[in-house]
């Protein structure tokens, strides 16, 4: 497809940087820019900037994890109203930060980003908790965490809440498990999330071109995951793509020899070869 340049150029260099360097929010606003075709980046990051000037002032003086989380919440959902959208949790909308900040609904990841960029305009120790299933924030010091669920209006997570979520993703929640899971995620894979959701979202609508954009970032910021490289391939070979689309689904059928759906691809792409098969 034929992508917004200047948005995926601005992502891929953003997402170049180190770590610590890398502005989520702004390469966040870089996939609501594509996917919509104009965002205002400036101005998002204007609204972030403000948000965090509102809240310093009702955390002045507060000195006690607790305190302060309760008076962040307070601020970003009693007084403004953030919340998830349980209505339309499908709409495209909840993955773009600059719609979520105007209507002040969206997804978990999306209203956990704006909660931990507020927080890190405030100097306070917030990170991401990848959770299966669903994304939440967290107060992290070296005494407690405080989990805090953006999507239901701050509501707290105690650690059994985070296990038991996982526990019902998986069917079990060992300790090496619960490690893995409750480590700070990095931004990379952050923003990964948030294209797996439009990636899943565009599936549902049959928007190909859409979810192939998707894909394709993904793909740059896990360049080794086969899965989405399969992926981009089926969805490549839909779009008319398919010298690229075969080169795909060859790459995914030699890394992945045990991998479940290998007969039904290699059926799948030698009949493409020989021009026998639709590619939908």
């Amino acid at each position: 497809m034929k992508q917004d340049a200047p948005a995926r150029q601005r992502f891929y260099e953003l997402t170049r940087l180190p770590e610590k360097q890398l502005p989520l929010a702004e390469a966040t606003v870089c996939i609501a820019w594509e996917d919509q075709g104009v965002c205002d980046v400036e101005a998002v990051l204007q609204h972030l900037d403000d948000l965090a000037g509102s809240a310093r002032l009702r955390l002045e003086d507060l000195t006690q994890p607790r305190d302060v989380v309760a008076a962040l919440n307070d601020y970003l959902f009693g007084e403004l109203g953030f919340r998830g959208n349980y209505w339309d949790y499908n709409n495209p909308a909840n993955s773009f930060i600059d719609q979520v900040l105007e209507t002040r609904t969206g997804l978990p990841i999306i209203l956990s980003i704006i909660y931990m960029e507020v927080g890190w305009r405030l100097g306070l120790p917030i990170d991401g908790v990848a959770l299966p299933g669903h994304f939440i924030a967290c107060y992290r010091t070296i005494q407690e965490e405080i989990f805090v669920d953006p999507f239901n209006q701050g509501r707290l997570w105690s650690w059994n809440d985070c296990e038991q979520q996982v526990s019902t993703a998986y069917g079990t929640a060992t300790p090496i498990l619960m490690q893995q899971v409750m480590t700070p995620p990095s931004k990379h894979s952050i923003l990964a999330r948030v294209l797996r959701n439009l990636k899943h979202i565009y599936l549902v609508q049959q928007n190909f071109a859409r979810a192939l954009a998707a894909v394709e970032r993904i793909v740059w910021l896990e360049p080794d995951n086969m899965l989405e490289i399969r992926d981009r391939g089926l969805l490549r070979v839909r779009l008319d793509y398919l010298l690229q689309g075969l080169e795909d689904l060859e790459r995914y059928i030699h890394a992945a020899p045990h991998a479940a759906d290998l007969p039904e691809l290699q059926q799948y792409t030698t009949l493409l070869t020989t021009g026998m098969v639709s590619k939908n």
